[in-house]
């Protein structure tokens, strides 16, 4: 018999005493009664393992044949369950503990996105809440075809989409869709214009009629290269594309206040503790509402993860330090620093590309403020594409 199927049923070690022991294991045989491991210890005794079941029918067959019989161990599942009868709580919360695995299996508690790169997890899991599957959903009702119809219809960056479910955990798959960059060019026909005045320096034209020079002195909205080609006979629309660099001017002026609030704790603090379940935030202490505006807060997120997958379940601890505002003047040579980072981040900004390569700045104090007047000599890209109309073909008088 097996091992395991044994030690579910139950085993028992049995000595029987007598002077006649074959006569008794026959009676075990012709019962049909099966027993092994038969062990001679002398003439009067044998040991032997069979059922713990059998117990009353061995004690039953051993008189018929004038023998005792003796229980030396007994081992199997129900041995093993027996302390538990003395602890019913604990047996009723093993049985509760078993039950409750096998029925929390029926939910979603952990949510995987694998595949995802140009596309955020993120708007992902935000687009399954649309469709009710979120951490705790029923698993049953979450229907993967319908799930990836919808899905590819939410987000059209996907290309393919999958839902995989083992036990509380939802596996979601997706392909990304491959775009390819069009080489259609933005406009049927177009020109190029300069988005400022400024002095050409260089120009690489790709299509397009080109209508300036290195050299030139051009002024803001001027056609530099032309949407239609001149070839003598006819003309041919195209939408222009180039690349001109252009010497220009910038002027403008930056100001910060002369005095900035600073900060200097009062020695208050208050500790909140929140638990964050989903999006639910449940708050564990009587301290929740702290109204003070001047208040600086550090978070500690402890979040619950099991065998690396985290669950939206986290304690919250929030630290609020107060703290008064107190007027201080600012240096004047940190307040001309800044100001001069601010107007060449302007700079930056206001081009597509280059680079200033001179800049005069005046510094000055005037009254709460400080100023910066700043004019500033760059080499920029100043050709913007602007779509134009095709020529008006007009009725045919013949």
């Amino acid at each position: 018999m097996n091992p395991i199927i044994r030690f579910l049923r139950g085993e028992m070690r049995v000595r029987i005493t007598g002077a006649s022991v074959e006569r008794c294991m026959n009676l075990l045989s012709e019962e049909k009664i099966d027993f092994w491991g038969i062990c001679r210890k002398d003439e009067l005794n044998v040991e032997l393992f069979m059922l713990s079941k059998e117990k009353r029918r061995l004690s039953a067959l051993a008189l018929r044949s004038f023998c005792t019989t003796e229980i030396l161990s007994e081992r199997g599942l129900i041995k093993y369950l027996q302390p538990l009868r003395k602890r019913p709580f604990l047996l009723f919360g093993t049985a509760f503990v078993l039950m409750l695995s096998f029925f929390l299996q029926s939910f979603v508690w952990v949510i995987e996105v694998e595949g995802e790169e140009r596309v955020h997890e993120k708007v992902i899991l935000r687009e399954l809440e649309t469709l009710d599957i979120r951490f705790g959903a029923w698993a049953s009702s979450i229907d993967p075809q319908l799930t990836k119809a919808r899905m590819l219809n939410a987000v059209p960056e996907l290309s393919w989409l999958a839902v995989n479910r083992t036990g509380g955990k939802l596996t979601v798959l997706v392909t990304e869709r491959d775009v390819a960059m069009s080489a259609k060019p933005p406009y049927q026909t177009g020109s190029i214009i300069a988005a400022r005045d400024g002095l050409i320096t260089d120009y690489n034209i790709l299509e397009g009629m080109r209508l300036c020079k290195r050299g030139d002195a051009v002024k803001a909205g001027q056609i530099l290269v032309s949407g239609y080609e001149d070839y003598g006979l006819y003309l041919r629309a195209v939408c222009a594309d180039a690349e001109i660099y252009a010497t220009t001017w910038h002027a403008g002026t930056v100001a910060m206040p002369a005095q900035h609030m600073e900060k200097r704790y009062t020695g208050k603090e208050w500790t909140q503790i929140s638990l964050l379940l989903g999006r639910k935030r449940i708050n564990l202490c009587g301290n929740s509402g702290i109204f003070t505006a001047c208040c600086d807060r550090m978070i500690n997120v402890k979040k619950v993860s099991i065998a690396g997958y985290e669950f939206p379940l986290a304690i919250e601890t929030a630290t609020y330090r107060e703290y008064e505002e107190i007027p201080s003047e600012v240096d004047a040579a940190a307040a001309r620093q800044q100001l001069s980072e601010a107007w060449q981040r302007l700079l930056r900004a206001d081009m597509i590309a280059g680079r200033a390569e001179k800049t005069t700045e005046h510094f000055l104090q005037s009254g709460d403020l400080y100023v910066l007047n700043a004019e500033s000599t760059c080499n920029e890209m100043i050709a913007r594409l602007v779509p134009i109309e095709e020529p008006y073909k007009g009725e045919s008088n013949e």
